[in-house]
């Protein structure tokens, strides 16, 4: 944190009995976006002006690499059959986002069987936040 390089983790919920899609591979994947409903000083953003924070987000690497999540960890069965279970995680580096600029960063997981673009459901498999720099 201390270079303006933090490091976040992606961390999946535990799904009684999800199935990771056929026993296809899954991954996190993280983009930086402005959502559709993103107001500035009460008006809409435009359409061209969303993909700035992509800019400012600038490169990151991830742990385990490009995001992959072990289908180990699955089908999860509950507490009592699995006691010690954690849950799949993967961290994030962001390496060189712009400072003193606020940056909407998304991150989904990608499977077969996770529907990321629901709009009912706006966040199933899928963590919004922001991400601010600050340097003097």
């Amino acid at each position: 944190y201390s270079t303006g390089q933090p490091c976040v983790f992606i961390k999946m919920n535990r799904v009684i009995n999800f199935y990771a899609g056929a026993n296809q591979s899954m991954n996190v994947t993280c983009a930086g976006k402005r959502p559709q409903h993103y107001k500035d000083k009460g008006r809409p953003i435009p359409k061209d002006r969303r993909d700035e924070d992509a800019e400012n987000l600038g490169p990151f690497v991830m742990f385990p690499a490009n995001g992959n999540i072990d289908l180990m960890y699955f089908p999860y069965y509950g507490k009592k059959f699995h006691v010690n279970y954690t849950q799949p995680l993967v961290a994030v580096k962001f390496l060189n986002v712009t400072p003193n600029v606020e940056v909407n960063v998304e991150c989904r997981i990608n499977a077969a069987n996770i529907a990321t673009d629901d709009e009912r459901d706006k966040f199933a498999g899928r963590v919004a936040f922001k991400l601010r720099i600050s340097k003097t």
